[in-house]
């Protein structure tokens, strides 16, 4: 019976731990309240995303996202009031689609060979392959991802 519990329980830590994917990121985020540009990771699990980033001689940047709230060192946020208090103008949704690549739906929509862009009056979407780049020119806020290797690999 020991060995039977033994052999389950490493299975389910192996498969826990495949479930988590963590990718190499450059992430740049420009806005009123946040100002970041250095290296860092987006570990993906099961229910969560988490963007790390480490700026250079201090303390890393983490951004947890779950299901119905977003944290940021450890400080918790329903998604409507983080994007109210951080990214002011953006939808609640908008950061989820960031890290998922996914369309806002602004309006003027193109196809590109390796992603999409979307525009509207004041906000630029580019998602290829390896970036996603998000512009609001109205409230002056830039978030850009570069994945330093392919999410795929």
């Amino acid at each position: 019976m020991k060995r039977f519990f033994i052999f389950h329980f490493t299975l389910f830590i192996f498969f826990i731990g495949c479930a988590i994917k963590t990718t190499p990121v450059f992430v740049t985020i420009n806005s009123p309240k946040i100002k970041i540009a250095d290296e860092g990771f987006l570990k993906e699990g099961l229910g969560y995303k988490e963007l790390i980033i480490y700026k250079a001689g201090s303390e890393p940047v983490s951004f947890t996202l779950e299901e119905n709230k977003i944290c940021v060192n450890n400080h918790c946020f329903n998604k409507k009031d983080f994007m109210k208090k951080y990214f002011k103008g953006l939808k609640e949704d908008v950061f989820d689609k960031i890290l998922n690549k996914e369309p806002l739906s602004l309006g003027f929509y193109k196809k590109t060979k390796d992603g999409f862009i979307e525009k509207s009056e004041n906000i630029y979407y580019r998602v290829s392959k390896n970036s996603v780049l998000l512009k609001d020119k109205k409230e002056k806020t830039v978030i850009f991802i570069k994945y330093l290797r392919s999410k795929n690999d």
